[in-house]
């Protein structure tokens, strides 16, 4: 995995090289709030909170309620035990973080810690307290873990967040890895090339669910950090209700035994709340890959000209995307070739152990 530490070779398991406090006390920072474990019956709390730092951490999108909603259902997140939040009087939420480690992992046990603190409540300490108790939950499911793997607590933020980046970087996280975020112009009729020979194009369903699912993890097998999305987890996806299957499309070949098999794919989300934030409708296109025997036929760019064409069709006057600044498949160089340009960036920290 290019840009990634996956190796095992001479690791002792992770409960032997990490350890973790046998109990995480609740922060206590925050003149008048009241911290305590989360439930379902928060979620509107926190997404309150969220779109509220929204506007000065990433003003450009938005957390919406049902990304919530799956987050909250996931078999790996224990909200009691795996998220924090602090309320003041009026019953807002002035803080959150979690700290959730996924099941999956081939070659890092990854530790993912989310935090946010409302604007107007920052540089009183609370972002540092909340920081600590998402380490202290993080360092539990890593001593928790027998893998021979590197063990990661990571977090990201856009370049717009410089606080969060700040205090990330004062705690020890290095910045790792950066996220551009791009724009194309759908004004412009676009050219749709024919599908090479022996590869026909079709829109995503339930029927190639699990098949569209390999050809993703193996296409990004080659990606930093990615790991293995597990069954729970695509169906989640597909339950939101900004994704369009309509609008995303799968590159199949025969697959030898009288089936065929998902070798490439574009998957599109529209979320009509965004809007507004972008001056006008677009599509955001969430995934594109090509499986690594199926790469040197031209079909990402084939496969992106019919969904960009879809989207204009559609009346969208731009697609959005997000790529790695330094992937190994060169898609950033494809992106730009097809009319996208950078318009944000993000960054990926972690602290490795």
């Amino acid at each position: 995995m290019t840009g990634t530490a996956h190796q095992g070779h001479g690791l002792r398991p992770l409960r032997d090289r990490v350890t973790a406090p046998s109990t995480v006390t609740l922060p206590t920072a925050g003149e008048g709030l009241v911290w305590r474990s989360v439930t379902a019956a928060d979620i509107d709390l926190i997404l309150d909170l969220k779109r509220t730092a929204g506007k000065v951490d990433h003003p450009r999108w938005l957390v919406t309620r049902d990304e919530l909603e799956e987050e909250f259902k996931s078999p790996v997140f224990v909200p009691e035990d795996d998220a924090v939040i602090a309320v003041d009087a009026t019953g807002r939420a002035v803080a959150y973080g979690s700290a959730v480690a996924p099941t999956s992992h081939e070659t890092i046990v990854w530790v993912g810690l989310d935090g946010t603190v409302v604007p107007d409540r920052r540089g009183e300490g609370i972002g540092r307290a909340l920081l600590a108790w998402q380490e202290a939950r993080g360092l539990q499911h890593l001593a928790a873990s027998d893998a021979t793997l590197p063990g990661w607590l990571a977090s990201s933020a856009h370049d717009h967040a410089t606080s969060v980046l700040r205090l990330l970087e004062a705690h020890g996280y290095e910045r790792v890895r950066w996220w551009l975020e791009l724009e194309c112009d759908l004004e412009e009729p676009i050219t749709e090339p024919s599908p090479a020979s022996g590869v026909r194009f079709v829109p995503y369903g339930e029927e190639w669910q699990e098949r569209a699912r390999a050809a993703l993890n193996d296409a990004f097998r080659d990606h930093w950090g990615s790991q293995p999305i597990t069954a729970e987890g695509w169906a989640s996806g597909d339950r939101l209700e900004s994704f369009r299957p309509d609008l995303s499309l799968l590159a199949v070949t025969p697959d030898g035994h009288g089936d065929e098999r998902v070798v490439g794919f574009v998957f599109v989300d529209v979320a009509r709340e965004e809007w507004p934030l972008r001056g006008g409708p677009f599509g955001f296109i969430t995934s594109v890959g090509v499986r690594r025997e199926a790469r040197g036929q031209g079909l990402a760019r084939t496969l992106l000209a019919h969904v960009l064409g879809a989207l204009r069709a559609e009346g969208l006057g731009h697609a959005v995307l997000d790529v790695d600044a330094e992937s190994p498949t060169g898609a950033l160089g494809l992106y730009q070739s097809l009319g996208f340009t950078v318009t944000d960036r993000s960054t990926s920290l972690v602290k490795r152990f």
